[in-house]
């Protein structure tokens, strides 16, 4: 299998972890959609559109001192990209998250078309994706 797009998921989750949200965005389409199950009360489910992701990302950024997610495994499906992510943050008040999630990522041309992050593991990510690892 190609490691086209594992390389391209790995690029961007290095932006992320250094806090380069504009870096991350250049690998999304332009009307992607980006869907997080464990949404916060104050964000929506689903995004669209790179405003829809900044939107998520910055929040992210600017409700957590540290937060990174770490990828403990990519697994290569032609256009899909499943990643086992251990995520870590530290807000500001204090309030410490921990875990670890499976995350779906859909490229096309070299673009995230769609990403749906924190399914509970990388199986029922890989289920709701119609795929088999």
């Amino acid at each position: 299998m190609s490691q086209e797009n594992v390389e391209l998921v790995r690029r961007a989750n290095e932006a992320f972890n250094r806090g380069d949200i504009e870096e991350v965005l250049t690998y999304y389409a332009e009307d992607a959609e980006f869907e997080d199950l464990m949404n916060a009360p104050d964000l929506p489910r689903v995004v669209r559109g790179i405003q829809g992701v900044r939107q998520v990302l910055m929040t992210w950024v600017q409700t957590f001192d540290e937060f990174r997610a770490e990828i403990a495994e990519y697994i290569d499906l032609e256009h899909h990209v499943v990643c086992v992510t251990d995520y870590y943050g530290k807000s500001r008040d204090g309030l410490t998250i921990q875990l670890r999630t499976g995350d779906l990522v859909e490229i096309r041309d070299g673009k995230f078309v769609r990403v749906t992050i924190s399914y509970e593991s990388s199986e029922e990510a890989l289920a709701a994706g119609g795929l088999s690892g």
